[in-house]
């Protein structure tokens, strides 16, 4: 993951010069508006401006990518110093279920749901599953926010 975070970062160079494209097109526009050049250079600069716009789009979304991978790596290496396995996110003194078994039973008998808690536990994020569970799963308010915003347009 970290590699991933590093690789992103070794393209700061033309990410950076990709977010700066923009703002020089939509300048250029404003000289060519102020300078009242015919219309057809201000059509050519608001052709540009609109690349500008999108190329920062996609600069935005690279120097996010790399932010997340950096954090996970971050949150990763300090778990793995601290030797952290589990976070229990509400702590009630109830003894909480190790094992699948130990859920399954929890859940299935009343004496022992009742003994126990449940559901409170995050799991151990060091897994294959967790982590990608937890990337996809916090995009997904903005991805299907913008099929929406794609289907009204």
């Amino acid at each position: 993951v970290a590699i991933a975070a590093v690789g992103m970062l070794a393209t700061l160079g033309v990410t950076l010069s990709t977010d700066a494209y923009g703002p020089v097109a939509d300048n250029a526009g404003g000289i060519a508006e102020m300078a009242e050049l015919p219309d057809e250079i201000r059509d050519r600069t608001d052709a540009l401006d609109a690349l500008g716009n999108t190329t920062a789009a996609t600069g935005k979304g690279f120097a996010i990518g790399s932010a997340v991978l950096t954090s996970l790596a971050l949150m990763t290496a300090f778990a793995q110093r601290v030797g952290l396995d589990a976070v229990d996110l509400v702590a009630t003194g109830k003894p909480t279920p190790t094992s699948p078994t130990a859920v399954l039973n929890a859940a299935l008998t009343d004496s022992t749901a009742d003994d126990m808690e449940l559901g409170r536990q995050f799991p151990d994020f060091r897994t294959a599953f967790i982590v990608p569970g937890i990337l996809f799963g916090t995009m997904m308010p903005f991805i299907f926010s913008a099929l929406t915003m794609l289907a009204v347009g």
